[in-house]
This record gives C-alpha cells, structure tokens and sequence, in this order.
C-alpha cells in the first residue's frame, strides 16, 4: 500500500475559505505522471501540485488540474512555498528560493507582512499575440454586448500560460458575466490558450486596483477563483497598453473569487527596461486548511 501526504492550501488569501484552493504533495518521490494525474483528479481542485528536488532549482514542482498536466500555476505556487514554510523546508537566512517548472526556473520570494509570511513568485516575461478573433466573437462568447468592452483590444498574453484578456468599462458588467462556456473551450482549443481573463479597473474594494475572473473550462475549470497567472496577464496587458501610468514599475492589487464566495487578493508587480516589459511577479499569502494521507495501491493508478 502507498502513501502520499498532501495538503490543501487556500492561496492567495489569509482567511481559512478564501482564495484559491490547491493540493500541495511536498514530498512527491516516487510518484510516476501517472499517479500524479490520479491523485489531482481525487483531489478535484483547479491544480495540485508535485514538490520534488531538482539538479537545477531548490524544487522541482508539477502542477495537474484534474485532467492534463499544465506548465505553470501561480495559485499552487503560493500554496506549495506556504506548506513548505510551514514545514521548515526554506531556509530561514534565505528570502529567495527557485522552482523548476515546465514554464522555465523561476523565482520565489519570502518577505513578511507582520508575522504572516507572502510569497511572490516571478512568472515568464510576457509574450503576446492576435487570434484574429473579432470583437463582435469575443462578445459572444461573453454573451455580452462589445460596446463593453475598453476600446483597446483584446489579446492572447503569456507570462507562463496562454490567457486571453479582455477589458471591461464597468465592474457591473464583469460581475454580471454568465458566458458560454462550452465556447469558450471551443475557443480555447482552436487558439492554445487555458481560458480568458475579463477585467476591470473599477473594484469593490477602494483599496485595490483592478478586478477580474478566470474562465478556463477548457482545462476543467469553468472559473478559477483567484488565478495567479491569469493576474500576471491581466498585468501586463494593462502594461502594455498604458491603462495605467508606468514608468520603472508597477503595483497593483487585483481582487478577485468575489462572485463565486472565494474573495482573495494578488499583488501583482512590472518592471520595464527599454520601454518593454521585463519581469512580472504574482503574490500573496495562504492557510493550510487540510492535511491528510492518501493511501492506496499502484496497480489502482493503470
């Protein structure tokens, strides 16, 4: 008989039933791709991730929804450096650590808030692309009228996975938003992406600076809470396209999960060096709401 212990860590917040949820795996040897995959679609949350070591990062870690195997996931990042915080796997003298991931070797930095700690990890340098979709298209998926939208267009963006982001005039739009998801998949399959990211700059909360919702039902998601790389696109987008005043560097808080009662927040920082985007970071806090051990036999995993 196996035995996994994993975790589930509520990311992107720091109230027990907030955020995002993620399974975290911190000690993942053994596990062959095919047991991972079993073991997220047990846990039937948006990503578990996998913790191994690594010859060329302080970890290796995996992220699986439940169905496929995806390259990066900023929610499970969060979650996976709390529980090995929580743990005492990250040395203390040290604030930045690295993780390997299929997206590249990215950093993750500690800092403390108080005494609770926050982890910022540093996502690939954006990348954006046309999908030839018109506004008209888009607006259907959205089931939603185009003149919503901001007059800048919507774009494919990447800072680790493919989203397509689409900006709102009004916050009531965003939160009013019930759209077809099965063309969304349909969509996201013809274009490579993981799903799309509306937003707005208008928020509920003065304190913050942007909000959005994650739509991804291609990779078994209808909508994912509080999505980190979803906010690394939205992020830049906004960069991009000068929605907000940049020079050197940007900081926004993006608040997000309000309309489905999983209410989180992400910090998300730009930098730009000759006039391009150059780094995207993703941040926040996390609780561990359940530790357990899964047991079971390998020839249940063929």
């Amino acid at each position: 008989m196996e035995t996994v212990r994993i975790k589930q860590v509520d990311a992107f917040t720091d109230v027990a039933f907030g955020g995002n949820p993620a399974g975290v795996v911190t000690s993942a040897e053994g596990l062959d791709e095919g047991q991972m995959q079993k073991i997220a679609r047990e846990m039937n949350l948006s990503e578990t991730a996998f913790v191994t070591p690594s010859d060329k990062a302080d970890f290796r870690v995996r992220f699986f929804t439940p169905n496929s195997e995806v390259d990066l996931c900023g929610h499970a990042t969060i979650g996976t450096f709390a529980a090995l915080h929580e743990e005492g796997r990250l040395d203390a003298a040290r604030s930045v650590f690295t993780q390997e991931t299929k997206a590249g070797v990215l950093e993750v930095e500690r800092s403390f808030r108080g005494d609770r700690p926050v982890f910022t990890m540093t996502q690939a340098k954006p990348r954006f692309r046309e999908t030839g979709a018109s506004r008209e298209e888009v607006a259907g998926l959205l089931r939603v009228e185009a003149s919503e939208f901001l007059d800048v267009e919507p774009l494919a963006v990447s800072t680790g996975l493919w989203w397509f982001v689409v900006g709102f005039r009004r916050l009531t739009a965003v939160q009013a938003l019930a759209p077809d998801l099965a063309e969304i998949r349909r969509f996201s399959e013809r274009h490579g992406l993981i799903g799309i990211v509306p937003f707005c700059l208008e928020t509920v909360d003065p304190g913050a600076d942007l909000h959005m919702r994650a739509f991804a039902p291609f990779v078994g998601i209808d909508e994912d809470p509080v999505c980190g790389t979803g906010n690394g696109s939205v992020g830049a987008f906004i960069g991009r396209n000068g929605l907000v005043g940049f020079t050197e560097r940007l900081d926004l808080a993006s608040e997000a999960g309000m309309e489905v009662n999983r209410p989180g927040r992400v910090f998300v920082s730009l930098e730009k060096r000759d006039g391009e985007i150059s780094r995207v970071k993703v941040g926040g806090s996390a609780v561990t709401v359940l530790e357990g051990v899964l047991r079971f036999r390998r020839e249940d995993c063929r």
